[in-house]
């Protein structure tokens, strides 16, 4: 498993953040698989982190978050762009295939609900309106009240 799965979505994202800020200090490769480093954290704290690309769990830094922890952070990511420069481009274009894929499946979700809405009935409309009032959380019932019933 590589760095970037053993990473959450939150640390790819600030590593990656912190990659294009230049927050990487420095880089020395140790060995085929070893890399060390210092990455500047939010508060311009240097963090010492070590990044292992055959065993990413192994990769340790001495930020908070992953001191004495098994975890991959955003200064671990962000070592690991700085060293493969590739990956870096290859998340952001990944991301953004994603993002669009998402915006379509949006799109083409709302396209069939309006042509089911338009098909209902008047009174399927308004079964499928009271529906939804039941499961809705109670902030939209709230708000359906305050905006429609009470005028």
């Amino acid at each position: 498993m590589g760095i970037i799965k053993s990473a959450s979505a939150s640390s790819c994202w600030r590593g990656l953040d912190y990659y294009n800020k230049k927050k990487v200090i420095n880089c020395k490769k140790i060995n085929e698989y070893e890399y060390e480093g210092e990455v500047l954290g939010s508060n311009n704290e240097k963090y010492k982190v070590l990044l292992n690309i055959e065993h990413p769990r192994s990769s340790k830094c001495n930020c908070p978050h992953a001191k004495d922890r098994k975890v991959v952070c955003k200064h671990i990511v962000a070592l690991y762009f700085m060293v493969f420069p590739e990956e870096a481009k290859k998340f952001e274009e990944d991301a953004e295939k994603a993002m669009l894929e998402y915006e379509e499946y949006q799109e083409q979700l709302y396209d069939n609900v309006e042509k089911h809405i338009y098909s209902m009935s008047r009174g399927e409309l308004q079964e499928a309106l009271l529906d939804v009032l039941n499961i809705a959380p109670e902030w939209v019932y709230e708000r359906f009240v305050r905006d429609y019933v009470e005028r």
